[in-house]
């Protein structure tokens, strides 16, 4: 439903909000006091998986131009979405997105978390920054915690996945990158979310079981996603897999490999190891699971 509707001239900007339950009033307020207002503010409630949701909420709207944002981020600073609506235009119609910070308040675990667990939080930069979803990882800095596209791309890609649980963003700017190279997929300068961090070990648990089970649905759908190739050819591969990767997770609390920065690390890191090993346990749950999808 259109929650807010200001009565602005062009440019014509929608922000859609997916939430199971609704937006935050920190992220509600932080949009009002953007210096460029969007027109329409579209929480959609209740609706899953986000891709489907995003879908929706698109569908709502006649904007020309749309901001898709987590219901629990709030917009760094008064200029976010002119900036990015800005940086689209100068990038010939790019995708855009911002930097992902912790809220300045995050108590101590979140900090942990997002020290040691890739991805929870992606750096401010000085300079408009392309990021393309390229092989091996085909990860971008940028994702729909804080993306802004004009509404002509979204329509020309079809939307996100509706099918998927999990990933739809990633799959969304592959499938951009692959259909459409000359878009820009740019993280913007200056621009930031604040977004919090699992904030218990349950919650983080879950976060990456999720995210392992989505990454095996995606690869189910498109094999070149894998990493090393496939190698769950049957139940006894996965049981070994698994079994290797239980048996390896002390190791791993003290040289974990990282992605993200595609290097081992030494240190202490056991919420990194918790995460890598729920993501594996997710992976094989999902593989099986998605196994006719």
């Amino acid at each position: 439903m259109t929650d807010h509707q200001h009565d602005n001239p062009q440019p014509h900007i929608a922000v859609i909000i997916p939430t199971l339950t609704d937006a935050t009033p920190d992220l509600l307020a932080s949009i009002a006091r953007q210096h460029l207002a969007p027109r329409e503010i579209i929480v959609v409630r209740g609706v899953s998986p986000n891709g489907k949701a995003r879908n929706h909420g698109v569908a709502q709207t006649q904007a020309d131009w749309v901001l898709f944002i987590d219901d629990d981020a709030v917009l760094g600073h008064a200029d976010v979405l002119g900036q990015l609506y800005a940086a689209s235009q100068h990038h010939h119609g790019a995708v855009v997105g911002s930097a992902r910070l912790l809220p300045p308040d995050a108590p101590p675990f979140q900090r942990h978390v997002a020290a040691q667990v890739a991805r929870i939080e992606h750096p401010v930069v000085d300079h408009d920054t392309a990021t393309p979803p390229v092989a091996p990882d085909f990860y971008t800095t940028i994702t729909t915690t804080c993306c802004g596209m004009p509404r002509q791309l979204w329509q020309a890609l079809g939307g996100f996945n509706e099918q998927l649980h999990r990933g739809v963003d990633t799959e969304f700017f592959v499938r951009l990158h692959r259909l459409h190279p000359h878009v820009a997929i740019v993280q913007v300068a200056h621009t930031w979310v604040y977004h919090p961090a699992p904030a218990t070990f349950r919650a983080l648990w879950h976060k990456q079981f999720a995210y392992g089970s989505g990454h095996a649905q995606e690869v189910r759908s498109d094999p070149s996603r894998a990493r090393g190739g496939n190698f769950l050819h049957t139940p006894l591969h996965a049981l070994i897999w698994i079994s290797v990767r239980t048996l390896l997770m002390p190791l791993h609390a003290f040289v974990p490999y990282s992605f993200a920065d595609r290097r081992w690390r030494i240190g202490w890191y056991p919420l990194k190891a918790l995460a890598s090993w729920a993501s594996a346990l997710g992976y094989v749950s999902g593989w099986y699971s998605h196994e006719h999808s």
